[in-house]
C-alpha cells in the first residue's frame, strides 16, 4: 500500500504544481495563454485560464487529497484524527475523481467543451487519469489500516 500511495501522491503533487503554476501565469506546455486555455480548460470561445485564485484552490485540494492518499497508505500518521476520518475523505476524493473521469467521456461534456485540442486531450489524457487516480484513492481507502 506505501508504494501505491506514493506513486499517488507524487502524481497528485505534480498535477498541484502544475495548476499553481498557471495560476502565476506560466503558460507551459503551452506557448501562450489562449492556447493553454483551450488545451486544459477547453470551454467554447476561451482565450484566458484561469485566475491565480481559482488555480491555487485547485492546488489546494489536490495536496488536501495527497495528504489522505499519503495517511490512507501509511506514509503519515495523523495520530490526531481518527483513520475512519480519514476513510471517509478518501471515499470523497475518490468520487469527486471518478465523477471527474466519467464525466469527461459523456456526450455533454464534448459540447461544453469543444475547443481542441482539449477535447483530444480529456479523452486521451484527463479523464483516463482522473479515473486511475480515483480507482486508486478506491483501493488505499478500502485497504487501509490503523498503525
Amino acid at each position: 500500500m506505501k508504494n501505491l500511495s506514493l506513486a499517488t501522491a507524487v502524481i497528485l503533487l505534480l498535477i498541484a504544481a502544475i495548476h499553481l503554476l498557471w495560476g502565476f501565469d506560466v503558460y507551459w506546455p503551452a506557448s501562450d495563454e489562449t492556447s493553454l486555455a483551450r488545451a486544459v480548460v477547453g470551454v467554447d470561445g476561451i482565450t484566458q485560464m484561469p485566475n491565480l485564485f481559482a488555480c491555487s484552490f485547485v492546488a489546494g485540494a489536490l495536496c488536501v487529497g495527497m495528504g489522505i492518499v499519503l495517511r490512507l497508505g501509511g506514509v503519515l500518521k495523523f495520530r490526531a484524527w481518527p483513520l475512519w476520518l480519514f476513510r471517509l475523505a478518501g471515499a470523497g476524493f475518490a468520487f469527486v475523481l471518478i465523477a471527474r473521469g466519467i464525466v469527461g467521456f459523456l456526450p455533454f461534456w464534448a459540447e461544453i467543451t469543444p475547443e481542441e485540442p482539449f477535447k483530444t486531450l480529456n479523452r486521451q489524457l484527463y479523464s483516463p487519469l482522473c479515473l486511475a487516480l480515483g480507482l486508486s484513492v478506491v483501493s488505499l481507502t478500502v485497504g487501509s489500516r490503523a498503525a
